[in-house]
């Protein structure tokens, strides 16, 4: 299995993932702000089995090569960074799809079986942890409120312990959300930093409980969004 990640990802986090595969690791990219430059759900899109990719991300590795590109490039500043930045939870496509890259819109929309539902987060990936074909973990109030209506099972985790790093790997002023600080692999629902530092800690065990998902964390370590991690 390959592995995407940001390059700015702590050794400690990377000798965890380091059983599961090999990793493709994103350098920063100038194209958007520094915050979100290494985020590989900024630059890649997974849909079902299919991953897409940014027109204009730089990535020199042979699996990257194959992967399917978007007709767009990502831009600097939102809304032109968010073109890939799409979540799935079970047949569910969610995004504010008037930025999605009119590539990925087309083969989304031509996907039967999938159900588009549109929000007013264009961070939609960032803002979603998925947990399961039918729930999800979100930082953001709106996409709570909204994907309750469609009878999903949602848990809000709201959190200002959840950071992002600059360019150099320090601590930027700029908060994270859940979705980037998390992955999914198999059982294990992967916290990239130290869980007691969440204030809501004892919710987060709850849902993960009812999924039947064990919490891997890494402890003494801050909470770092890298935007996710992209397996294939």
């Amino acid at each position: 299995m390959n592995i995407i990640i940001d390059k700015r990802m702590r050794m400690q986090e990377k000798q965890y993932l380091k059983r599961f595969g090999e990793f493709i690791e994103l350098p920063p990219q100038n194209s958007v702000y520094d915050e979100i430059s290494g985020h590989p759900d900024i630059f890649f899109t997974k849909i079902n089995d299919q991953i897409f990719k940014a027109k204009n991300v730089l990535l020199n590795h042979k699996a990257i090569m194959t992967l399917e590109e978007g007709e767009e490039e990502v831009g600097h500043d939102y809304p032109e960074d968010v073109k890939y930045n799409i979540c799935q939870i079970g047949n569910n496509i969610i995004h504010d799809f008037k930025y999605t890259d009119k590539r990925l819109l087309k083969h989304i929309t031509n996907q039967k079986n999938l159900k588009q539902i549109p929000v007013h987060q264009g961070y939609s990936k960032c803002n979603i942890a998925v947990t399961s074909n039918n729930s999800c973990i979100t930082s953001d109030e709106g996409i709570y409120n909204f994907l309750k209506l469609y009878q999903l099972d949602v848990l809000l985790l709201k959190d200002e312990n959840i950071h992002l790093l600059d360019r150099n790997g320090n601590i930027s002023k700029m908060n994270g959300f859940i979705g980037g600080a998390s992955a999914i692999l198999y059982d294990k629902f992967i916290l990239f930093g130290d869980s007691d530092k969440l204030k809501n800690l004892d919710q987060l065990l709850e849902h993960l409980h009812k999924y039947n998902l064990n919490l891997i964390d890494f402890k003494g370590l801050d909470i770092i969004d890298y935007g996710g991690i992209i397996t294939f």
